[in-house]
């Protein structure tokens, strides 16, 4: 026996090895035979330019493609931290955390274009932490970022030369006469870009949302109330607390991921918003159905328990991952009785099988 395990113990290393090198030498080459997305993407999606999936998108302040569905009392409790009367002079942020495809934007941009939000702050400014603007300048992201907020608010690009210019000045003048100076170009830009913030937000009651934030954003700094941060001639110092006025009631929103970087962006813990996956098979089934309809599919599969509960585990009750499961044409359990060296056996005669058998029967895609 021990001679027959090792002759099939070698016999199985010896086809893995064939395989495996087998796989080495052709891993590069390209099918020539295109896969027919036909049969497996709904037809709505295929009148799309689909193209890989990234990490991290541009996003602006639009009103979302789609409903939301299952954050009602999530937006009801935005809306009270945004229109609460108790607290209407006071400097307050918040942070929103979630994983990815929970929803963190779609619902900021929900209340960003509220009516009732829209009366009451202005200026309203959305800040996407990704930016390809920033990537085709190869800029410092918090310059970047400041600059982006003053141009919302009107400030002119001839305007934020001059600000450089003056800083790269600045530095020349103090090498030249053998001063010494620990702050950079940079450093003097970001200062004086602060300070000019911080006039023309000053007696406003403005709402700031910054989009996608994370840790290699450098933008982890509590905004807290500390007016003495504020030095007395015409520049704020390097914190960006010194760009944010907090006696007009400004709100400031951060989303993110990362519930170590939350805890940076704020002073207290109640400031932390967590956004949790969908629990409400109803929500989840509405979310699918609304994109099945976006994507034109013209036969949804039923919604009965097994169907719902399925799409339930496979989208952990992630918005994104629910409409994405959408895109997909749906499959469905087939009638035939499985044999039992694992093919299909029959086709029609077998529509009464068990609900055992049927439970055995490998999954197939739908073809219309």
């Amino acid at each position: 026996m021990a001679l027959q395990y090792g002759g099939v113990q070698r016999d199985f290393k010896e086809r893995f090895s064939d395989n495996y090198n087998r796989w080495l030498d052709n891993r590069f080459e390209k099918d020539d035979e295109e896969v027919d997305k036909s049969k497996h993407l709904s037809p709505g999606i295929l009148e799309k330019e689909t193209t890989a999936e990234q990490d991290r998108l541009e996003t602006d302040s639009s009103l979302p493609d789609d409903t939301i569905f299952g954050f009602e009392n999530e937006i009801k409790s935005m809306k009270n931290f945004l229109l609460d009367r108790k607290v209407y002079k006071e400097f307050k942020t918040l942070v929103i955390v979630g994983e990815y495809g929970v929803g963190k934007t779609a619902l900021c941009k929900k209340i960003f274009n509220d009516d009732d939000v829209k009366s009451v702050y202005a200026p309203r400014i959305w800040v996407s932490m990704h930016s390809q603007e920033t990537q085709a300048r190869e800029e410092d992201k918090k310059i970047s970022v400041l600059k982006r907020i003053l141009k919302d608010l009107g400030v002119e690009n001839e305007m934020l030369k001059t600000i450089r210019e003056e800083t790269e000045q600045e530095v020349a003048t103090k090498k030249e006469k053998g001063e010494t100076d620990t702050e950079t170009v940079t450093d003097k830009e970001i200062s004086a870009l602060l300070y000019a913030l911080r006039l023309n937000l000053r007696f406003k009651k403005y709402l700031i949302v910054f989009d996608d934030v994370r840790e290699e954003d450098d933008w982890n700094e509590i905004l807290e109330d500390d007016e003495k941060k504020l030095k007395e001639d015409e520049r704020c110092g390097k914190y960006l607390s010194d760009g944010f006025p907090k006696g007009s009631g400004g709100r400031v929103i951060y989303t993110t991921r990362d519930v170590k970087l939350a805890k940076k962006l704020v002073a207290e813990e109640h400031e932390i918003h967590r956004l949790w996956p969908l629990t409400d098979l109803k929500s989840v089934w509405d979310i699918y159905e609304a994109a099945l309809k976006e994507n034109k599919q013209k036969e949804p599969p039923r919604n009965d328990t097994k169907c719902i509960d399925e799409l339930m585990n496979k989208s952990r009750g992630l918005p994104l991952a629910i409409k994405l499961m959408a895109t997909l044409l749906p499959v469905f359990l087939n009638d035939e009785k499985v044999a039992e060296d694992g093919s299909a056996n029959g086709g029609t005669d077998n529509l009464h099988a068990s609900e055992e058998d049927r439970r055995t029967t490998p999954l197939q895609t739908r073809e219309d």
